[in-house]
């Protein structure tokens, strides 16, 4: 009986204690800046009485997750600044301390929705204010910061998250070290534009062979997905911070995205760009047609430059919602009269009016006036005015003059034109394609049939640019131009069922044996 009752008071007085200790550890609570000043103590002034208090509290005492927190936080600041002074004081860590905390943006993770995790938005946070400070200090590592950030851009290869952190955080440095906007934006739309040329490129392999393996596919639509994502945030960018980088896209859209040829889908940013300032699109619209006529100096490669210019103008003025109408009315006069006065030049010269690459600008241009009558129909024929203001562009001169820019216009292009001013009796092309057809049976002819706005691809992005986008109505049809957005919403309810059970293999081959050529392609063709 005795030794049960001193067992009950033991346990009850061990309950006490017990009781009391986490009472004690409740009332451990960490400052801020407090453990920092106690090291700061005892490394300088060497006080240690708090210095061992500290370490008893640590030795004896559970520390709560808000302690935690602070001591992590703490830690972190002094590393910051541990780092911070070195560099400062030995320059020559600066490149590999650099290197190193670009690589951080690179740690694998998972690819977010609307925005990252909370945590990992913190650690990014931690690394930009180092990246801050340095700078701060020193302002020459601008550029030594610009050529790692370069340097360790991931291979478009490696995924849809390590391409979309980095993308994500370079538009970050952006906002405070604005000195790097514009070639942080050209780094980040040269690496797009990477991307966007190897999706094309393995689209074209697989229009010549037979799918046999669904890895094929899903190859592509991993290297579509990285480029998709990478667009997007992009495009919220623009959106966020409007003027000063809208300003800045028009530029690297001159320097990067204009000199480059056979690509899809990087080229909607300028889209995009133009669709949500007048200002950007009255500079884009007219600095493309000083470089197809030839007003700008662009030195070598001038004459694929001004094709290129030439394409992108057209397919600006015939697909972008926000352009106005008057637009189109005034670069198809500006184009047309350029052509005519061409026209009459090599008239009093002795130039072989064979000679494609010599005339290669004319035709280029020619080919942007027909593709514009073609597409822009509707709109072109709607009334007597309109009619009236086509009859004085005096196409059938383009049409029949010795340069015969028909014999190298696209075969979709050609047709559609054709169909349309023989129907409203502007000019009769006939004639002159059977010649064509007839020289194309002795002669290679060479098509020039990229148009860069035939209908964006990407369904995560193309969310942003599809309502932006008009869709090509087919002349056969009545009715007005819809959004490339009302044809995907069509094309989507009409055919959820099929691609929601179809596989890739059967989805590539329905979407190359529905193909329509390039020019005048809509969203029916465009799913895969």
């Amino acid at each position: 009986m005795a030794v049960a009752t001193q067992k009950t008071v033991a346990s009850l007085m061990q309950k006490t204690l017990d009781r009391q200790a986490a009472i004690t550890r409740m009332k451990v609570r960490f400052k801020k800046n407090q453990i920092e000043q106690i090291l700061i103590s005892y490394n300088r002034d060497g006080k240690t009485g708090p210095y061992g208090e500290l370490l008893k509290v640590l030795q004896e005492c559970p520390i709560n997750d808000n302690n935690y927190k602070i001591l992590l936080e703490e830690l972190v600041e002094m590393f910051s600044m541990f780092v911070l002074n070195l560099v400062t004081a030995h320059t020559y860590h600066c490149p590999r301390v650099m290197t190193s905390l670009v690589q951080l943006f690179k740690a694998d993770g998972e690819n977010w929705d609307e925005s990252p995790s909370e945590d990992t938005m913190k650690m990014w946070s931690n690394i930009h204010t180092v990246i801050a400070q340095i700078v701060a200090v020193i302002p020459m590592t601008s550029d030594l910061l610009m050529q790692k950030l370069i340097d360790q851009f991931p291979y478009y290869k490696a995924g849809v998250y390590p391409n979309r952190a980095y993308i994500h955080n370079l538009i970050w440095i952006s906002k405070y070290i604005p000195s790097l906007r514009e070639q942080i934006m050209a780094a980040i739309v040269s690496r797009l534009v990477i991307m966007d040329a190897n999706v094309v490129d393995r689209s074209k392999n697989k229009q010549h062979i037979e799918t046999m393996f669904d890895m094929d596919v899903d190859e592509e639509d991993d290297a579509s997905s990285t480029l998709d994502y990478g667009m997007i945030e992009v495009l919220k960018w623009l959106e966020d911070e409007r003027d000063p980088v809208l300003d800045v896209m028009c530029t690297v859209f001159e320097k990067v995205i204009l000199p480059t040829h056979g690509i899809r889908h990087v080229q909607f940013l300028l889209l995009y760009t133009i669709s949500i300032n007048q200002q950007c699109a009255d500079r884009i619209l007219n600095n493309l047609w000083m470089v197809a006529a030839g007003l700008h100096d662009i030195g070598p490669g001038a004459l694929v430059t001004r094709k290129t210019a030439a394409s992108h103008l057209a397919g600006l003025l015939a697909r972008c919602v926000r352009v106005p109408n008057t637009r189109l009315i005034k670069y198809l006069k500006s184009m047309s009269e350029w052509c005519h006065s061409y026209i009459t030049a090599t008239q009093e010269t002795t130039s072989n009016s064979n000679n494609t690459k010599v005339h290669g600008a004319f035709h280029a241009i020619c080919h942007a006036v027909f593709y514009l009558v073609a597409f822009k129909h509707h709109h072109l024929f709607s009334s007597k005015e309109n009619l009236n203001f086509i009859e004085s562009l005096n196409l059938p001169r383009l049409v029949t003059c010795t340069l015969n820019p028909l014999r190298t216009c696209p075969p979709q292009v050609t047709r559609t034109f054709s169909s349309v001013t023989r129907a409203y009796q502007v000019v009769y092309c006939q004639a002159i394609i059977e010649k064509n057809t007839r020289h194309s049976l002795q002669h290679v002819t060479q098509y020039e049939e990229w148009f860069p706005y035939d209908p964006y691809t990407l369904p995560i992005s193309g969310k942003i640019i599809w309502p932006l986008c008009i869709e090509y109505k087919d002349f056969s049809k009545e009715g007005d131009d819809e959004t490339q957005y009302a044809g995907m919403k069509r094309k989507l309810e009409t055919d959820d069922d099929y691609f929601m059970s179809a596989s890739p293999s059967q989805k590539l081959a329905s979407s190359l044996s529905n193909c329509i050529s390039p020019g005048f392609k809509t969203s029916d063709n465009i799913m895969i």
